[in-house]
């Protein structure tokens, strides 16, 4: 019976080993293809969210990492440039917490006002809050509020049915505003 126990034992192991060899050499092959994606969808949602102000966004990965200190969910900071090379805005790429977590980019312009709302990923609930993500009219109630922080109810209604989705928005857009402020400061 012992000799039945460990022979199923090291069978299960062998398999195991193998099934985590095959994932860790399938993962070794796909990564820098994966973070290529991520970075294209990043700069995809820069672009819409620059695009009412006709910037055209360039990513800032010394500026990332600077604020990345004070501001952890920070992924991506973005420089929205006019046709002349000058900043006119700055899209930021973050994560938020809704019901689930949330990354957006944020547009804001040099004035300090919301420019655009634009998702990158979700894990939001499909049907309720993933519905909010994807309703430019919604988004679009953001626009133009800044540079002072929005209270959700008070500055921007809450989707009906996703008050956490909209609770995330509404924070996501907070530290954009927060950051484009600690970028004001420095000037």
């Amino acid at each position: 019976m012992m000799r039945h126990v460990l022979n199923l034992g090291l069978r299960l192991l062998l398999v195991c080993a193998m099934a985590a060899t095959g994932l860790g050499l399938t993962y070794a092959l796909v990564k820098d293809r994966i973070a290529q994606e991520e970075a294209k969808r990043r700069a995809q949602a820069a672009e819409a969210v620059l695009s009412s102000i006709q910037a055209v966004p360039q990513e800032n990965v010394e500026l990332t990492a600077e604020l990345q200190a004070d501001f952890p969910d920070l992924v991506g900071v973005f420089e929205g440039l006019d046709g002349d090379g000058k900043r006119i805005g700055y899209a930021f790429v973050l994560k938020s917490k809704g019901y689930n977590f949330i990354t957006m980019a944020v547009g804001v312009s040099a004035e300090g006002k919301v420019t655009g709302i634009k998702a990158v990923t979700n894990e939001e609930t499909p049907g309720l809050g993933s519905v909010a993500l994807d309703s430019r009219e919604y988004l679009g109630k953001f626009e133009g509020k800044g540079p002072e922080p929005l209270t959700l109810k008070v500055d921007v209604d809450a989707w009906t049915g996703a008050t956490f989705t909209s609770k995330g928005i509404t924070n996501g857009v907070n530290m954009a505003l927060s950051i484009w402020k600690v970028l004001q400061d420095r000037s």
